[in-house]
């Protein structure tokens, strides 16, 4: 009996413990944007200053203790970027107590460079770069990053799919610092949006940098653990049937999907993703050509369908350990596929003149259907060793590996009266890439400042073979023509050792850095024993400020050399049939572009945002320039060649903040004076062209309570010219909206992608060149009013929310 009456008591006092236990809640919120801060630490101390207990927020800053007894405490609430929050709590008998909204203050960052803001602000502004938070782009979501990147302040995006910035085509693009040598658009295409947490735009790098890219550098930052755990988001994306699909033979596809997972614990840390993205595109083209050779003149008029069937999909997987405090390594990896067919079905109509008499040669109607196919698959690895000798000095050794196996075919033919095929040519290529970079640099941080200094190799070689097949009786007896057929190898080597000092004062912070470089390139065309080589010594200086004015107002000034190296493909001299009416072409003599480049500007913190205004300048030597010219009366032979110079000056101002507590505002707006002037491959007469261009990229995202949030996002490109023409303009309106479910662990969103309410041009563009001997203007008009819809699933907040059932009996007996 006297058993049973001690566990009598000894159940109540069990019961009347947990009956003292109390909640505590409450959410973190970032005090400028009124975001919900993810990840904060937050720990519960008793009077002695002993943490009792701590925790995470959530993804939206939620959190709560349930197992707190009767008395006094404090709050403590850490994040990185913020300044710390404590708050003393004196917890009642069976209570239950809501903080609610627990306001987080961003903390002034000084370290390694001088920032106007913290925390997650949108923008961030340091001497030789401007850095934006990718989830302020709602518009991006399911997409690519160059979703994300097309929407910063002086970028643009035409219609052809090249990417510039303040005008510039030539961008350097480093996935977290370190490089690619795939093209820009390529790569940017292959990390999913939903991947970024931000993007920089250095617009004038320091010397440790590769001075490659006149444009500057475009660096995205992925996701990752900032706290230890582990994490998943998900995200799905399906697109609705085309409403105008211009007739294409064939149905737009749209889908996607996308999952990114975040660990970190003690010394460890790895994330990576996994995504798919199919994006079909409808489209159609209307055109017009006239050449003159002596006294005959060709117009040669074409409509048709211009379509896009396209897919890519990616792995990536990175992960970093530190052995001590002195050593530490990481690794990344990336592996994955873009393909895209291009479908141009063109029907012509020929009608050949004799100017002198106006007498009718002749005339034909045929059609071109036309089918160019693109491939690749792209394998990257990096490494970096850290090494920490003593708080002064330090050195890294990095190495990456790149393999690119690229290749397609353009399937070509001129068929008349519907049914006689009178020419059929086939291009068929394969152009794998190998690049390799080393790097070893030292770190010296002295009391006067910090000294880095290294060396950095950059090598590549292409090997392609092209060949072209041709018949006059459809796709059989194809027959080889060695005219337009050969194997190239290209080579590119780079010795480069830099040395760059950066100083802080209590206002200021400056960087002075000088680059040496020998660069050596070699084009050999294997089957005509031909060689071009090419080989240059040269300094790059850069110079970096930004100075403390006082009252939330900062001043900066940059310069610096750059160089644009050419391409392989701007280097190959096999000529190659892209369709019907043009012949292309490289040029393995060409020159690289040698720029100097120089900025100033403003940047003022206000209460709820932030405005910047840049002004700059740049000399060009040596422009590339794709170029026209007659090959005979049905076909335009083009051509990269070099400009004499190029000038570029210009402004860009940037805004973002909130107008009202429920609406924000990001805005960019970039004007600049662009000139031209060179001779044109065998014109005589020295072509100068030059005009005013902008472009506009803004938006406004707005909460409508209850979980809605809707935005809209307009990116404008104006006219502008070439050294033998001009670029019509180019507008992309998009508008989304969002709704939240299950506290914030599911998103569900409706994008309008290319709104077309009127006749407005939207998605379309026309490029038009000349010169005495033809004329050529051709309009590309791409799918409007697409409407995708997406789902994004953070599934460790998920896997709280929701109780799955399980087996209690046979999991205890188990």
């Amino acid at each position: 009996m006297k058993k049973y009456y001690l566990l009598f008591c000894l159940f109540f006092t069990l019961f009347n413990l947990q009956a003292q236990q109390n909640i505590l809640s409450g959410r973190v919120v970032d005090s400028l944007s009124n975001q919900g801060i993810p990840y904060a630490s937050i720990s519960i101390l008793d009077a002695q200053q002993k943490v009792l207990d701590g925790m995470i927020s959530d993804s939206v800053g939620k959190f709560e203790f349930n197992k707190l007894k009767q008395g006094n405490y404090q709050l403590q609430i850490k994040s990185i970027g913020y300044k710390q929050y404590a708050s003393k709590i004196n917890m009642t008998r069976n209570g239950r107590m809501d903080l609610g909204e627990i306001l987080l203050t961003p903390a002034v960052n000084q370290i390694g460079q001088i920032s106007i803001s913290a925390g997650q602000t949108p923008q961030k502004h340091s001497a030789d770069r401007q850095t934006y938070q990718a989830s302020q782009y709602k518009n991006a979501v399911g997409g690519t990053a160059l979703d994300i990147v097309k929407n910063l302040p002086a970028v643009a995006l035409d219609g052809q799919g090249n990417l510039s910035v303040r005008g510039n085509a030539g961008l350097m693009v480093l996935i977290n610092g370190k490089p690619s040598l795939v093209d820009p658009t390529s790569i940017l295409n292959q990390i999913a949006a939903n991947d970024v947490s931000e993007v920089e735009f250095i617009s004038s790098p320091s010397a440790q940098f590769d001075p490659d890219g006149k444009a500057g550098i475009i660096n995205i930052k992925t996701k990752k653990n900032i706290t230890s755990g582990f994490s998943w988001i998900m995200n799905l994306q399906g697109g609705l049937p085309s409403i105008d699909d211009y007739d294409n033979v064939k149905k737009q596809q749209r889908y996607g999907a996308d999952i990114a997972f975040q660990f970190k614990q003690e010394k460890l840390e790895l994330n990576g993703s996994a995504n798919y993205l199919r994006n079909d595109n409808a489209g159609f083209r209307d055109g017009d050509v006239n050449t003159i050779i002596g006294d005959r003149q060709t117009s040669f008029p074409s409509k048709g369908e211009r379509s896009f069937d396209k897919y890519n999909y990616g792995l990536r997987l990175n992960g970093s350990y530190e052995f001590n405090a002195q050593n530490n390594i990481s690794i990344g990896l990336l592996a994955s596929k873009k393909y895209q067919d291009r479908i141009a079905d063109i029907h012509y109509t020929n009608r050949t003149v004799k100017p002198s008499t106006g007498e009718l040669l002749g005339t034909s109607n045929y059609f071109n259907p036309n089918l160019q196919n693109k491939q690749g698959e792209f394998y990257l690895v990096d490494f970096t060793y850290q090494f920490k000798v003593n708080p002064q000095h330090a050195f890294t050794l990095g190495a990456i590996y790149e393999h690119a196996n690229i290749h397609g075919s353009t399937k070509n033919a001129n068929i008349e009266n519907g049914m006689d095929t009178v020419q059929y040519t086939d291009n068929r290529y394969t152009n794998p890439l190998n690049g390799l970079r080393l790097q070893f640099n030292h770190q010296w941080k002295m009391k006067a400042g910090e000294l880095l200094s290294g060396y950095q190799l950059r090598s590549d070689k292409q090997r392609g073979n092209f060949e072209y097949w041709e018949s006059s009786s459809g796709n059989n007896n194809l027959q080889l023509i060695p005219e337009f057929t050969g194997k190239l190898k290209a080579t590119n080597l780079v010795h480069a050792f830099y040395s760059q000092f950066d100083r802080k004062l209590e206002k200021t912070q400056y960087s002075l850095g000088l680059r040496y470089e020998y660069y050596q390139r070699d084009v050999l065309l294997l089957d005509r024993n031909e060689e071009f080589p090419y080989s240059i010594h040269q300094l790059y200086p850069s110079f970096n400020l930004m100075h403390d004015l006082g009252n939330n107002l900062s001043w900066k000034i940059a310069a610096a050399r750059r160089v644009q190296r050419n391409n392989n493909f701007e280097l190959n001299p096999i000529p190659e049939r892209e369709h019907s009416e043009t012949l292309e072409q490289g040029d393995p003599e060409l020159l690289p572009e040698f720029i100097t480049n120089a900025e100033t500007g403003l940047v003022k913190k206000l209460k709820n945002g932030t405005v910047f205004l840049n002004a700059y300048f740049q000399h060009s030597k040596n422009p590339i320039q794709r170029v026209n010219s007659v090959y005979a009366d049905t076909i335009l032979h083009r051509v990269f060649t070099n400009a004499d110079y190029s000038k570029r000056f210009g402004a860009e101002l940037g805004a973002n903040g909130k107008v009202f507590p429920w609406l924000t505002l990001n805005l960019g707006f970039n004007a600049y004076h662009y000139s031209i002037s060179g001779k044109v491959l065998d014109y005589e007469d020295t072509k100068t062209n030059s005009d005013w261009v902008y472009n506009i990229n803004s938006g406004l995202q707005a909460s409508l309570g209850k979980n809605w949030s809707t935005g809209l996002q307009v990116n404008y490109l104006s006219e502008r010219p070439t050294v033998q023409g001009v670029d019509s303009r180019f507008l992309t309106p998009h508008f989304n909206l969002s709704k939240s479910f299950l506290k914030g662990a599911m998103t569900a969103q409706l994008q309008w992608q290319n709104i077309e309410l009127g006749d407005w041009g939207v998605n379309e563009q026309r490029i038009s060149t000349w010169d005495k001997d033809f004329y050529t203007t051709t309009n590309y008009i791409y799918e409007k009013n697409i409407l995708l819809l997406n789902l994004n699933i953070n599934l460790q907040r998920l896997n709280h929310l929701i109780k799955l059932p399980k087996s209690e009996f046979g999991e205890k007996e188990f």
